[in-house]
């Protein structure tokens, strides 16, 4: 009997330290042809996303809504401290090699699952151009000039102090707002809790120039607390647009100015127009050298004082290290899942809004 209980145990040590790496490889294989079918196929992509991820993202906002702090931060802290545990059994030859791998090849795999399914096959959709059938303007300097005068109008007009901000109150009325761009924006709207979670490492995010991001894992909403009050609403709606499974950052700056621009809550207002006006003047300063003065001193002086200060407050935290190595990181994770344009994608807003302005706000 002791010598049975013997055998038993040396073959489960045994198969401990060689694992079956067969069904591992077979699974990795089917993942990979998974990913790579969506990416091939954008009408599939654009049915997983409009009627699977709904149930995954309601499911997942309800669950992460529970917790008052960010489960995606603390799963990037458990999986890098497990990486750095294993990384350490494995130099000092507490566990085998084979045995570290498998593990370590598992969970990769279970990571990567996770993400494309619960969100990343939103890479994959078709274009806001393709979704919404909307066709794609020439882009010239008179339209850009239209544009940014027309922008610059609409700030100046919806001008107000931002200093006093009820937050609940602005995630209420872009919720409201999203809801009711639905149809043009082509919203399969996820009826999920929109909890809006703090920063667990905020310094650091500051420092990389962080003012949100999207959590896929958890379909988790962060926003920094660093950050001005007059960009809070845009900021917002720009992660909610990521969190509806629009993966482009332009298409989210899109989606975020359409929000603001439909609410009436003057607050949510100011906040969409004078985040673009940035983007506008950029493009301005580079192809309309003529006008660009004449441009700026058509803003109201409030506004100007409003850009210049988020500018100098960020620059104040910035660090060069952490801001430049997570610009390439980003840049090098936004190529690898098809944006070809990298961090720049975030400035082709202006390009979207001279073909759909005229259809979302006007």
């Amino acid at each position: 009997m002791k010598r049975s209980v013997r055998k038993h145990e040396e073959r489960k040590k045994t198969q401990g330290d060689n694992p079956r790496f067969l069904p591992l490889l077979i699974a990795t294989l089917l993942l990979i042809s998974l990913i790579f079918l969506f990416s091939r196929n954008s009408r599939l992509s654009e049915g997983y996303m409009l009627h699977v991820y709904p149930l995954l993202a309601s499911f997942l906002s309800f669950i992460s809504g529970i917790f008052p702090f960010s489960l995606y931060d603390l799963f990037i802290t458990a999986t890098i401290l497990w990486l750095i545990g294993m990384t350490a059994r494995l130099i000092f030859r507490k566990r085998g090699w084979k045995r570290s791998l498998y593990s370590a090849g598992r969970f990769v795999l279970i990571v990567i699952a996770w993400f494309y399914l619960g969100w990343g096959i939103a890479y994959f959709r078709g274009d806001f151009y393709d979704r919404s059938g909307v066709e794609k303007a020439a882009f010239n300097r008179e339209e850009l000039m239209r544009l940014t005068e027309k922008f610059i109008v609409q700030a100046n007009r919806s001008y107000t102090d931002c200093s006093e901000m009820d937050k609940e109150a602005v995630r209420l009325e872009i919720e409201q707002s999203y809801a009711g761009l639905r149809e043009p924006l082509c919203i399969s709207y996820p009826y999920g809790r929109r909890r809006v979670k703090p920063m667990l490492y905020e310094p650091l995010y500051t420092g990389m120039g962080i003012s949100g991001y999207f959590g896929p894992f958890f379909n988790e909403i962060h926003v920094n607390d660093y950050g001005l009050a007059f960009t809070y609403p845009f900021t917002l709606a720009h992660e909610m647009a990521h969190h509806f499974g629009i993966a482009a950052e332009s298409e989210a700056n899109l989606y975020s100015f359409a929000a603001c621009a439909h609410s009436s809550h003057p607050m949510v207002r100011y906040s969409g127009y004078v985040s673009v006006l940035g983007y506008l003047l950029r493009d301005a300063r580079r192809l309309l050298p003529d006008a660009y003065e004449s441009l700026v001193q058509s803003i109201r002086p409030e506004i100007i004082a409003d850009l210049q200060r988020n500018s100098e407050h960020w620059m104040a935290a910035r660090n060069e290290i952490l801001s430049d190595t997570q610009d390439k990181m980003y840049d090098a994770y936004l190529k690898t899942n098809g944006v070809s344009s990298g961090r720049d994608n975030y400035s082709e807003v202006v390009g979207l809004l001279l073909s759909s302005y005229n259809l979302l706000v006007d």
